[in-house]
């Protein structure tokens, strides 16, 4: 029996992360046998742990073999708060903290975390439930309608005849500076404006498309121009008003930590009729950069040299981007945009993101602002203090690389106990509001396709034979019946699933630039594509019940349950049936293999994933 029993996600009211003007109740259960003098739970604010608050718990009943204390806890600021208990016996002093996701009794302290903010916080109501689809613009469809003409380094671009050749890499050239183009455009996304309705996407996340030197177009030439290769800005403005009378809006890449330093404000190849930051100190725009020796040794990002880093406080580049009637993010929210995705957001200050959110709030209040951050986004640490991100002020949401990470490992390694503890994690840690609009991915432009992530351990493959690599017959067949276990897990968790083009038709891929190949239309995987159809339909068709609400069901070596309001979900990755003490089955909404209902619970098929509605 175990002496002690705390689980942050049933034994503490509310769940998961607190408003500011609400209180907690912790909930405790201790053997009986144990003696102790006194229990107590310590609570401390992550920006000052040595202002400590310590709360007597009280005893409120006892039940079979233990003894019940609770403490409700008043409300707090928002902040990230750490708590654990301190346990008190005649002649020693225990500590009661988590380890391996289990509550003990210890020698040492590692607390939970506590999350409160605003109550002030609320997220858009049009992206929960909805559907993502994120676009590489040069390589998704390219459509005669548009001619490219006159790019501003157009001596330096290649361009691909064939719409199917391989991404050029350093592996052909030492030299490579991704100036390789297939001429993707944004009329060929205007062309596939059914393909995405088929999909039930309501939300289109664009990768840059300002003019910029390079394929990527994270090196920003203009901010205020579409690239020449891509279309025009008046194109652009058809783009978004055609989308939205089909309920489908268009987010932007905000690159706002760095820009080309081919562009018109640093002006290194004075390509531009400019004087740039790198042609005199007299610039407008020398403030807005990081000198060490002028003018050619310069902060860039990550020591990219053609990706000088810009000073985010300074105040005239920060009027640049935000002025209400001149500035950049107004600009293109007056095109049409429905908000911005924020590339390398912990490289931001929180001046610059306040600042950001009051601007794009002011002009759309409905506007949805996510940023990229690769761990949980509530303990993110960077520019010398904990970030917050998610209390109510800065973000929307954030890319959801932790539980991108957590799927990829349970469906490859069946581990259903970690998986929940890794869910567990962020549920706990994220308010709702943006609990239900993170970005759920399985793939991004800086990681591996899944369908190759699930064929083959990465690492495995030597980087020099990347480039050519395909997954055999046998590897692939295996790693698409993973991928569509992991899309369902994908489709039905909080937040919004989010789909790299070309993941719905199997297409493989390593990292930059292989993940960035053309859309490739000849071949298709029929299955898997029908597969994100009806994953599509299961969420649109039921989207009150996936736009916000989770609970944990059973759970057991192999398998998880949970539920979305009124819709059952479970994985089975055991090779033997499972009985879920479930009564409420109504009907068999989807899934791999059918369930049954006994009057012993619902038995779910092994190897199967479905979601059933329940009466509740």
């Amino acid at each position: 029996m175990k002496k002690v029993i705390y689980n942050q996600l049933t034994d503490k009211t509310p769940f998961g992360a607190v408003k500011d003007n609400e209180s907690t109740i912790f909930r405790i259960k201790l053997d009986k046998n144990l003696f102790q003098k006194s229990i107590k739970l310590v609570i401390y604010n992550d920006i000052d742990p040595d202002n400590i608050s310590e709360f007597e718990m009280n005893k409120s009943c006892s039940e079979g073999d233990y003894s019940f204390y609770e403490k409700t806890v008043g409300a707090l600021t928002p902040s990230i708060y750490y708590y654990y208990f301190i346990i008190q016996f005649e002649h020693d002093t225990k500590y009661i903290s988590q380890v391996n996701y289990e509550a003990e009794i210890v020698d040492y302290v590692f607390p939970w975390q506590m999350t409160v903010y605003s109550s002030e916080f609320s997220t858009p109501e049009w992206v929960k439930g909805g559907i993502m689809y994120q676009i590489f613009p040069d390589r998704f469809n390219r459509s005669t309608k548009f001619k490219p003409k006159n790019a501003m380094n157009e001596s330096e671009r290649k361009i691909h005849d064939n719409w199917n050749d391989i991404p050029n890499s350093p592996l052909d050239d030492p030299q490579y500076s991704a100036k390789d183009f297939f001429l993707g455009n944004l009329n060929g996304i205007i062309d596939k404006k059914e393909y995405f309705s088929d999909l039930n996407i309501n939300l289109i996340y664009l990768n840059p498309i300002f003019e910029s030197a390079e394929n990527h177009r994270y090196s920003t030439s203009d901010f205020f121009k579409v690239d020449s290769y891509l279309g025009t800005n008046s194109i652009f403005n058809e783009m978004c008003k055609k989308f939205e009378k089909n309920d489908i809006h268009i987010i932007l890449d905000g690159v706002f930590s760095h820009t080309g330093s081919d562009s018109i404000y640093f002006n290194k190849e004075s390509r531009y009729n400019v004087i740039g930051a790198y042609n005199s100190m007299l610039s407008r725009y020398y403030p807005w950069y990081k000198f060490i020796e002028y003018p050619n040794y310069y902060e860039s990002w990550w020591g990219f040299t053609n990706l000088p880093t810009l000073r985010k406080e300074n105040e005239d580049y920060m009027d640049f981007i935000f002025n209400d009637e001149t500035g950049v993010v107004g600009y293109w929210q007056n095109l049409g945009i429905k908000g911005w995705r924020l590339d390398v957001v912990d490289e931001l200050p929180d001046i610059f993101i306040d600042n950001l959110r009051k601007s794009v709030k002011s002009k759309d209040n409905d506007a949805f602002i996510i940023g990229e951050v690769w761990e949980d986004a509530s303990t993110k640490f960077s520019y010398g203090s904990r970030r917050r991100y998610l209390l109510g002020e800065q973000l929307d949401s954030v890319m959801n690389y932790p539980w991108k990470n957590a799927i990829i490992s349970f469906v490859k390694n069946k581990d259903a106990i970690l998986f929940k503890n890794k869910l567990s994690e962020i549920i706990n840690n994220y308010p709702t509001p943006a609990l239900d609009c993170m970005m759920n991915m399985l793939s991004t432009h800086d990681t591996e396709r899944i369908i190759t992530n699930l064929g083959i351990e990465v690492t495995d493959v030597k980087n020099e034979d990347r480039k050519n690599f395909r997954l055999s017959n046998e590897q692939y067949n295996r790693a698409k019946e993973l991928q569509l276990f992991a899309s369902f897990i994908q489709f039905t968790l909080p937040g919004i699933p989010s789909i790299y083009y070309g993941d719905e038709i199997g297409m493989q891929g390593f990292s930059d630039p292989f993940n960035r190949a053309c859309f490739d239309e000849n071949n298709i995987d029929e299955e898997i594509l029908n597969h994100y159809i009806e994953l599509s339909k299961l969420r649109n068709t039921n989207i009150e019940s996936f736009k916000t609400g989770f609970k944990f069901g059973d759970t057991g070596k192999k398998y998880i349950s949970y539920y979305r309001n009124d819709i059952f979900c479970v994985v089975n990755f055991s090779e033997k049936p499972i009985i879920i003490e479930e009564k409420n089955y109504c009907i068999w909404l989807f899934g791999n293999k059918f369930p049954y209902n006994t009057e012993y619970g619902i038995v779910i098929p092994p190897n199967s994933y479905t979601a059933i509605k329940i009466n509740i």
